[in-house]
């Protein structure tokens, strides 16, 4: 998987990740807001009793949604 650039700042008293992508890379969102790496998964929601999963963003690729 390629990497992707994140970048953590404070800008006008809020805290703005901007995260700079690969065409055909992919991300996970966190959404349980237990991940160490916020606003990025980590996979820590698979170790608490919670059904909430990433939120997974795709750039520009050629992927099949039909089992997601």
């Amino acid at each position: 998987m390629p990497k992707h650039k994140v970048i953590t700042k404070k800008q006008k008293g809020h805290i703005r990740t901007t995260v700079k992508m690969r065409r055909g890379e992919a991300i996970a969102l966190c959404r349980c807001w237990k991940s160490e790496t916020f606003p990025l998964c980590n996979g820590y929601h698979k170790q608490i009793d919670d059904e909430k999963g990433p939120v997974l963003i795709l750039t520009d690729c050629d992927t099949d949604f039909s089992d997601t």
